[in-house]
């Protein structure tokens, strides 16, 4: 063991690629984030300088994953994360990602007022934002996004 090795907690996901393929196995986060009080989370590990972050595969085998070529990642938080509620103003939306691929749920538009429409929302966004739905919550990559349509 290296004097250097910091404990990290892993994290299953499932990772959506631009090229069609799907990744399920875990990240690894660490116990404490560096923008804020309290545990990294996934969105914190996505946004961290650098293209690439660790993932390992189901199968045990281990990779450095492009941030950019992906779509979206689905995954369950943790328990603490669960506990906040945003203010912000909920929009159930329709994504539709480059590859034709499509995906529903519900985005919180945490927005100044006067500025929280779904229009503002997505132009402000750099890299992932988070989706939710019934089953699961989805950080997606905004970049990847083709267009996205509000459900009324």
């Amino acid at each position: 063991m290296s004097i250097y090795r910091v404990e990290k907690a892993e994290l299953p996901v499932v990772v959506f690629q631009a090229d069609g393929s799907i990744m399920k196995g875990v990240v690894f986060l660490s116990a404490t984030a560096y923008n804020h009080t309290g545990k990294q989370t996934l969105l914190d590990l996505l946004k961290e300088p650098g293209d690439f972050f660790p993932f390992r595969s189901e199968a045990g085998d281990f990779c450095v994953t492009n941030k950019q070529t992906i779509t979206h990642i689905r995954f369950v938080p943790p328990e603490q994360e669960k506990e906040y509620q945003s203010l912000g103003d909920r929009e159930d939306v329709e994504i539709k990602f480059v590859g034709g691929e499509q995906l529903g749920g519900t985005v919180t538009i945490e927005m100044p007022e006067g500025r929280n429409r779904l229009l503002d929302f997505i132009n402000a966004m750099k890299g992932f934002f988070l989706l939710q739905t019934q089953e699961a919550h989805y950080l997606v990559n905004v970049s990847q996004v083709r267009d996205i349509n509000p459900k009324r």
